[in-house]
């Protein structure tokens, strides 16, 4: 049977139209049962109506789509009833989670296809790129993966769990596997596109056109880089929802949404304290320092060795010391703590915070920890506080001085029951902070998304680059070890520099303690110390490695959010200059370098 498309259409539109009238005609006449029936009838007859135009017409591209989105939708809503019905509440979300960001993922196609529907040749590559990455089997699994695992987090969280706990857990992995598949993604489809290109030379019918080389990298850069775009942002939004979804869950018994709310669904600037003037921490180093050296100068040094001069972990024993001494508060002793630049609060619902860990040294009748404070001259209420717990206590707008600076003083008095207190401590790193609202946590989060973006189009480049002289296995080795040292480069960094020492480079930054190791190497070799000569070579040649890798730890928005601190525009500037344009820009050369001195094709006249 032959039949137009007009006419399947004006079918199906006359007979929903029509069961649709008649049903209700029916039930105006108080026949409920006969108009429900002809009204469902209608509905499954249309249905079938649409399957078989589905089927007629299934050659064509657009109805396949439409077809399997159809099929898709009846399975999922199928799943969702099922899920319902059962009570599943976390599997529901979860099955309707997956499909409105694979919808999203599918919507955002079709406008990246239209928005590369220009004749200029960059588009043409790009939009050809992202046809590829949807036939490539590896780019198709981690895209899957991550339309899966998103929605499945929420149900891995512990419901018995604090709230903010659930919330901070699935930030961080969501983050985490969002980062790790996708710069995998990136990777191997960016190696893989050109180097099947030129194994398959299909770039000889590219080139041959008009097409430049580096109108061909860039094409290609431009497509990964949409379809990372299109990933991050339907990935973001499915983070942002099942936070949201998560956060409205009944909270654990004990524990109030508004915590929740307050220290980790927003973005927050951590202000550290600083000592009060005349309280001169370097010059009690200084002190600390000297009287090693009379005790122990086979250990420390002589007398006038500076503290720069000393080994790495003593240097550190020492500041470690110093430290915790002005962190700690003995018995009966008030400390006082300054902390500068805390933006004064707009409003009294404002939030800024006081985040303390109290630590007792020495015996205590119990776990408790008690401690009187005053803000600004102001006495402030502190309640009892568990020993080696993370407290945060709201600071009132009343508690601000004109200037945007806050004194506290801490007093260990004493205990409700007159015994003497142990001495109380704080960890010098992160014990004793101010926290204070800067931007909302929505904001935040499209930050590090786009954070988390400049770092995927510098693997895109490197993946390139890496394939434009090299074969697909080698390639991918060369740019996953990048991509490792980057995303460590933190760890590996300062276990070079616990591996081998070299006097006086921990001040040091770029090439300052590479330069500076010649003669520290000499100095071994002298002393006849050749293990440790040859774990300085290592450390040189780990450390020359890590100045050619951009450091991935210091634009990692994962802690960041998961902590509710604030990822500020200035952070994201600097990633955008140094990872996305600076270390970009330099692969992106080096790439086109190389790829238009390999000899692919050339026009035959």
């Amino acid at each position: 049977m032959s039949i137009k498309w007009q006419t399947w259409l004006a079918v199906l539109v006359a007979g929903v139209a029509l069961s649709e009238a008649l049903g209700w005609l029916l039930g105006a006449q108080g026949m409920g049962p006969a108009g429900a029936a002809v009204t469902w009838a209608g509905r499954l007859g249309g249905a079938a109506w649409i399957g078989y135009g589905l089927y007629r017409w299934r050659e064509q591209p657009w109805v396949r789509r439409t077809g399997r989105g159809a099929i898709a939708t009846v399975v999922a809503a199928l799943a969702l009833l099922l899920s319902l019905a059962l009570d599943w509440r976390g599997t529901a979300i979860a099955i309707a989670g997956v499909y409105l960001m694979a919808a999203g993922f599918v919507a955002g196609l079709l406008l990246i296809r239209l928005l590369l529907a220009g004749g200029h040749p960059i588009f043409g590559v790009a939009r050809t790129l992202i046809d590829e990455a949807l036939r490539m089997r590896i780019a198709l699994v981690f895209i899957i993966a991550l339309l899966l695992i998103l929605p499945a987090l929420p149900l891995a969280m512990d419901p018995a769990e604090l709230l903010r706990y659930r919330i901070q857990s699935f930030l961080s992995w969501s983050l985490m596997a969002v980062g790790a598949l996708l710069s995998l993604m990136t990777i191997f489809l960016a190696v893989g596109t050109i180097t099947r290109e030129i194994y398959d030379r299909q770039v000889f019918l590219t080139l041959t056109k008009p097409v430049s080389r580096v109108q061909y990298l860039a094409g290609k850069w431009l497509g990964i880089a949409l379809l990372n775009l299109l990933l991050v942002g339907v990935c973001g939004g499915g983070i942002y929802v099942f936070t949201q979804v998560l956060a409205q869950q009944e909270p654990a018994e004990g524990e109030h949404r508004e915590m929740a709310l307050e220290q980790v669904l927003t973005a927050r600037i951590a202000v550290e304290p600083r000592p009060p003037a005349g309280h001169d921490l370097r010059e009690r180093l200084e002190q600390r320092l000297r009287q090693f050296q009379a005790e122990r100068p086979e250990l420390y040094g002589t007398q006038g060795t500076p503290v720069e001069r000393l080994p790495r972990d003593l240097r550190q024993e020492l500041q470690t010391q110093v430290m915790a001494e002005w962190m700690s508060i003995g018995p009966r002793q008030v400390r006082t703590f300054h902390f500068h630049d805390v933006p004064r609060p707009r409003a009294e619902q404002a939030a800024v915070q006081l985040r303390l860990e109290p630590t007792t040294m020495g015996a205590a009748p119990d776990e408790w920890v008690y401690l009187q404070m005053r803000i600004n001259g102001r006495p402030y209420a502190v309640p009892r506080l568990a020993a080696s717990t993370v407290h945060v206590l709201p600071i009132p707008v009343g508690y601000f001085r004109q200037q945007e600076t806050l004194e506290i003083a801490i007093a260990n008095t004493g205990r409700p029951d007159g015994m003497e207190p142990p001495s109380v401590s704080f960890n010098p790193r992160d014990g004793l902070l101010v926290l204070s609202q800067a931007d909302t946590f929505e904001a935040n989060l499209l930050r590090g998304l786009a954070m988390l973006w400049v770092r995927l189009g510098f693997l895109a480049m490197l993946g390139l680059a890496a394939g434009s002289f090299m074969g697909f296995p080698t390639a991918s080795l060369l740019a996953l070890l990048i991509y490792f040292a980057a995303a460590s480069s933190g760890y590996l960094y300062e276990s070079l520099e616990h591996y081998a020492w070299v006097a006086g480079a921990e001040d040091q930054t770029g090439l300052e303690p590479i330069l500076g190791a010649p003669a520290q190497f000499m100095q071994e070799i002298d002393n006849g110390e050749f293990a440790n000569a040859v774990k300085l070579v290592i450390r040189v040649v780990g450390q020359g490695f890590m100045l050619l890798v951009p450091a991935f730890a210091d634009y990692n928005p994962g802690p960041l959010l998961a902590d509710g601190l604030l990822i500020s525009w200035r952070h994201l500037g600097q990633a955008a200059l140094w990872v996305g344009l600076v270390w970009t820009g330099i692969i992106g050369l080096i790439a086109w370098l190389i790829f238009r001195r390999r000899e692919l094709a050339q026009v035959t006249v």
